[in-house]
């Protein structure tokens, strides 16, 4: 996995390192196009517990910004083709976890959720864009701004041939890194770019970002490797089950209706059952045991590199005696 930027470990672990908040404020400027006076980083954390927090999912940065608004950043290089149902859930949990017993609506914050993601999911051609919610036949109208989505696509900022005239496009050339020509030119026309890159080279130096980030790639390499265990033994399992309850629905059918279409019918109509019952006994039985051997497997690595039990117990789901069994096994 590359270690820059647009590495979601090293994107919050950069926003929001103790010092750092200027940066985080420059970016937010740029992109809102409004003055921030004050900004605070919401639940500042270590490498470490970024990555014990959350092995597999979401590292979003939260701050408040001048006491009156609540911004959420996330970084995501993988579509998976939830990227709006996410955001509008998410957004949703922020405004609702204002709300305590006796609180008024009045005093709520509105919140701004900002997604910098790696693929394009608007069929529009702007790379940054703001969400407005509006009356329907008064389209000038703002009905509520409570909670507002912006969508920045780095696909479609590329593509812009950016100039790099303003500090988002030198933000955002920075965070892509896609082409270094590119970056670098942001560097040379915006200074506080310039010292971003020195400070997240600095991060990137770190011995324990890289610890982190090769088990973060590890762990996403047995998922995909289980994921693909399951699909292949619950491929194999539907088949057999299929072809064996095929053969015999469309036995059964063909006499009862005679002749060749009847056992076409037949069969046709039982291999689909089959294979989708067995497909699905496949899977419950290869889900048990493939993630059974692949935390096996993930256990014996972090014991071979020297982890103590305390660490493995609290970041593999699995109880110490588990893990001693594991380690007569070595």
């Amino acid at each position: 996995m590359e270690l820059n930027l647009k590495n979601d470990i090293v994107f919050k672990a950069f926003f929001t390192k103790k010092g750092n908040e200027r940066y985080l404020k420059s970016f937010l400027e740029s992109l809102l196009e409004e003055s921030i006076d004050e900004i605070e980083v919401v639940g500042e954390a270590s490498l470490k517990q970024l990555t014990i927090a959350n092995k597999m999912g979401r590292l979003d940065i939260k701050a408040t910004i001048n006491k009156t608004k609540i911004v959420n950043i996330e970084i995501q290089l993988c579509d998976n083709k939830d990227t709006k149902q996410r955001t509008e859930l998410y957004g949703s949990r922020l405004i609702s976890e204002q709300v305590g017993r006796g609180d008024g609506y009045q005093e709520l914050k509105p919140v701004i959720l900002i997604n910098i993601l790696n693929y394009n999911v608007l069929k529009v051609p702007e790379y940054a864009t703001k969400s407005v919610t509006v009356a329907h036949k008064h389209r000038d109208y703002v009905i509520t701004e409570d909670i507002t989505y912006w969508f920045i696509e780095l696909p479609k900022f590329r593509k812009s041939k950016p100039r790099l005239a303003n500090a988002l496009e030198g933000w955002l050339a920075l965070i892509d890194d896609k082409d270094g020509r590119l970056s670098k030119m942001a560097e040379e026309k915006h200074e506080i770019i310039k010292e971003a890159k020195e400070e997240v080279e600095e991060i990137l130096s770190e011995a324990v970002i890289k610890e982190i980030n090769e088990f973060k790639q590890t762990a996403i390499w047995e998922e995909n490797s289980r994921r693909h265990y399951i699909e292949e033994v619950a491929l194999k399992k539907g088949l057999r089950e299929g072809r064996k309850k095929g053969l015999e629905k469309g036995m059964k059918e063909g006499l009862k209706k005679g002749k060749e279409e009847g056992m076409k019918q037949g069969i046709k109509q039982g291999m689909q059952q089959g294979i989708q019952q067995g497909m699905q006994q496949g899977i419950e039985k290869g889900t048990e045991k493939g993630i059974k051997e692949k935390t096996k497997k993930v256990v014996m690595n972090m014991l071979q590199k020297g982890m103590n039990i305390e660490d493995i117990v609290e970041l593999v789901e699995i109880t110490r005696e588990e893990i001693e069994e594991v380690k007569k096994e070595m």
